[in-house]
């Protein structure tokens, strides 16, 4: 698990920016530092079809137009698309958007779930956010052709 950027924000409001953090998303990130390779991208970015999620701008579009998403969403479409049909379990996205151990409740992670769907519903509706049983979710993204006005 990586240290998000409200995260790193909080910890240098509350030193005053006397505290320097590292962002290290995983262990083999640590190996790359140790070994003086860089791993921290200047501008994180996912694209899947028609969809744009800029990590820097805290942006996501859907066919070039804005898609209004809380913060907690955008985290956890951003981790959905990050990695295109992968299932991600309720303990990963716990631990990798909150930030927190997983103890078995997977309430926060559904609610969560449940308004990203219903933005992406009015903002996205080729973006799917797909239930995997008893595991967790992935993100399916169509195409849809734009509608003319």
């Amino acid at each position: 698990m990586g240290t998000t950027a409200d995260q790193l924000a909080a910890v240098a409001a509350a030193t005053g920016g006397q505290v320097a953090v590292l962002y290290l998303p995983d262990s083999s990130a640590l190996r790359s530092v140790l070994d003086g390779e860089s791993v921290l991208p200047a501008h994180r970015v996912v694209e899947q079809g028609k969809l744009r999620l800029d990590a820097s701008l805290r942006e996501a579009t859907w066919h070039g137009t804005r898609v209004t998403l809380s913060s907690r969403e955008f985290d956890l479409l951003f981790a959905l698309a990050g990695d295109p049909g992968r299932v991600w379990a309720f303990a990963e996205l716990t631990t990798h958007v909150w930030g927190r151990p997983y103890v078995g409740d997977t309430q926060a992670v559904v609610s969560a779930v449940k308004r990203l769907r219903r933005s992406l519903r009015t903002g996205a509706p080729g973006v799917v956010v797909e239930s995997v049983r008893g595991v967790g979710y992935r993100v399916r993204v169509a195409e849809v052709p734009v509608p003319s006005h």
